[in-house]
């Protein structure tokens, strides 16, 4: 069986004449010509992003909208009771473990040093939670991996800098960022129990889904967790 060999189309004299293949190419370009501009001339001019937007990330302090399994967690993983203000993080680190590049977060924490009798004697508080952004694929995997739906995405997405440690984000920070967006579109994304609105779910379904899949497939701790056996 020989090879049949496909070349381009010969044009004919016409088409070399009045260069139709280039008017054809320019086609789209001539359409949108006269219509409304779309583009934005950023930093001039800014949008509003969408509430499912993901953006720059943040921490959720306690405010009574807490689900309902926030207390169980925070025994579970002997953490001292946080107080209305105080994050909702439990230090469970199961945002790191969902992570694709789990190097970006540096998480921590520690017993209380208080004298055995006192209420709080063993247990832990969180006492570090650093995000680097620059490593970030803004996937949004941390924020349906927390069981205290502490960490949350907003509607930030400027984060041009002058340098990279900028884009390392403190707890104090996040928990900023977390408490301006709820105070601007809380009621927007969220409902009274901290979970998505019915009319912000993509599938209004999921939930069931991923609590499933966590009743049946806890994450195990690995090395990077040992503190959360000590």
């Amino acid at each position: 069986m020989g090879i049949k060999k496909v070349g381009a189309k010969p044009q004919t004299l016409v088409e070399k004449i009045f260069f139709l293949d280039f008017i054809k190419g320019l086609k789209t370009t001539i359409k949108h010509l006269w219509k409304k501009v779309i583009t934005v001339d950023f930093p001039y001019e800014v949008v509003t992003p969408p509430p499912r937007f993901r953006g720059v990330h943040g921490l959720r302090t306690v405010d009574g909208t807490e689900n309902p399994e926030f207390d169980s967690w925070v025994k579970r993983l002997k953490i001292k009771p946080p107080e209305p203000g105080e994050t909702r993080c439990i230090a469970c680190k199961f945002c790191q473990a969902a992570c694709p590049v789990p190097e970006l977060f540096d998480i921590q924490s520690e017993k209380l040093d208080v004298p055995e009798g006192h209420p709080h004697y063993g247990l832990k508080v969180m006492t570090v939670f650093n995000m680097d952004l620059s490593k970030c694929t803004f996937c949004g995997l941390c924020t349906q991996a927390c069981p205290t739906d502490c960490i949350i995405m907003t509607d930030i997405y400027d984060l041009s800098s002058y340098t990279r440690r900028s884009w390392v984000l403190d707890k104090d920070m996040l928990t900023q960022i977390a408490n301006d967006f709820v105070a601007r579109r809380g009621k927007e994304k969220f409902d009274e129990k901290s979970q998505w609105r019915e009319d912000q779910k993509l599938w209004p379904e999921y939930d069931k889904t991923r609590e499933k899949l966590w009743d049946f497939n806890m994450p195990k701790l690995g090395p990077n967790y040992h503190d959360q056996t000590a």
